[in-house]
């Protein structure tokens, strides 16, 4: 990215990360826990078809690793040297992720919609984490943000986009989130992208630019090959 690509990134993410914090104090100040359980019932009665229900299931069940590791493990085993950077890159971000949200749940405790709103209808299993943040929001939306930002073919970063909004949906609809579960884990992803795209082009550029360099190594010869030749070498 350019240097004034990279000081927007930065600032956009700082703006993100903000709106995340001030999302988590009206959330466990109670201040809009009224609005929000009114909004969690609305949408988790939006429709009740069998074929509606196993859709959004199926977006809860299998929209969040079971389609974002794969991406990734595509980019990197099948992409040229710069798409495996980008592989590098989105996968330190998911870690981030991963690391950010669980500490969060960790750290401050909210009940499910199912457990404490009235007419909520739980459509999936029990989870007995926290509800705030949505950890499949926190996901997918940094997919998506990744996406946008820096994939080149603008059809496939929608398509994604579309994917992680139908992912967030339905983590409202089956009953196991509030919306500003939802919209804190959304804000808090893409605030992951800008600040971690910064972080990353600023300051590991080169190294990940090594681990995409012998990650093309490795698949064009092989670690066998490449075993032997420093065999060889060595002799």
């Amino acid at each position: 990215m350019a240097r004034r690509s990279l000081l927007g990134s930065l600032i956009g993410g700082a703006v993100c990360l903000l709106i995340f914090l001030v999302t988590t104090i009206l959330v466990f100040s109670q201040i809009t826990q009224s609005a929000d359980a009114e909004l969690a019932l609305a949408i988790n009665h939006t429709a009740s078809s069998a074929s509606f229900t196993a859709l959004m299931v199926f977006f809860s069940d299998y929209g969040r690793e079971y389609f974002w590791i794969p991406i990734v493990a595509v980019m990197l085993l099948l992409g040229n040297r710069d798409t495996k950077l980008l592989a590098i890159e989105l996968g330190a971000l998911f870690v981030a992720g991963i690391v950010a949200g669980e500490i969060l749940k960790f750290v401050a405790y909210r009940a499910r919609p199912y457990e404490v709103v009235s007419g909520i209808v739980r459509r999936l299993p029990i989870d007995t984490d926290s509800s705030f943040p949505s950890g499949h929001a926190l996901i997918v939306s940094i997919g998506a943000t990744f996406a946008v930002a820096r994939f080149r073919y603008r059809v496939v970063s929608l398509l994604l986009v579309v994917e992680a909004a139908l992912v967030c949906y339905s983590r409202i609809y089956t009953g196991m989130h509030y919306p500003l579960d939802v919209v804190g884990g959304v804000f808090l992803g893409i605030g992951i992208v800008g600040v971690g795209l910064f972080v990353l082009e600023r300051y590991a550029e080169p190294l990940l630019k090594r681990f995409a360099a012998a990650a093309v190594t490795v698949l064009r010869d092989g670690p066998l090959r490449l075993g032997y030749e420093d065999r060889t070498h060595a002799e």
